[in-house]
């Protein structure tokens, strides 16, 4: 399976997360991970968050989704002494939820934040496989996105929590 076809949909067969891997329960499980792509399928109204885990103390797995359904509202700041070189560290992140919506917000270091507000979410732990036989790249562009998970990695996903309905 590929982090893509997770984007238009989660399989209802996954097991589900311990508490202290719920983002929606817990939002500070997300602190230390790092927020690597946004994908947004305007048409389909999904934003998915691809976050690198292999930074964090808290979750386990390669790599994370964050997926929100519905979505009417993304929003991304940066600084502007960022880079390509900048990799954004998650410093805080809160899920709030009301009758039919839910914002997530995301604080990220050095001064970034992501905000996005859908009717529902998801999020689901992956173990990503790397493509071993893909050689180095030449290019210092591509080879600092090397390794980093994107739309096309192949994952197997090690369970899913959905939004509670508020």
């Amino acid at each position: 399976m590929q982090v893509k076809d997770l984007l238009f949909g989660v399989p209802s067969d996954l097991p589900g997360l311990h508490d202290s891997e719920n983002p929606f329960v817990h939002a500070d499980a997300l602190v230390g991970a790092q927020l690597t792509r946004v994908v947004v399928d305007v048409l389909g109204g999904t934003v998915g968050v691809l976050l690198e885990l292999r930074q964090s103390s808290r979750l386990r797995g390669t790599t994370a989704l964050l997926r929100v359904t519905g979505v009417t509202a993304q929003d991304w700041a940066g600084s502007a002494s960022a880079n390509r070189y900048t990799a954004w560290s998650i410093t805080d992140a809160a899920v709030h939820q009301a009758s039919g919506e839910v914002r997530v917000v995301v604080q990220c270091r050095p001064a970034g934040s992501l905000r996005i507000t859908g009717t529902s979410a998801e999020f689901l732990l992956l173990a990503a496989h790397p493509d071993l036989a893909v050689p180095l790249p030449a290019d210092p562009g591509a080879l600092l996105r090397f390794g980093v998970v994107d739309e096309s990695t192949e994952c197997d996903p090690l369970g899913a929590v959905h939004a509670p309905a508020a």
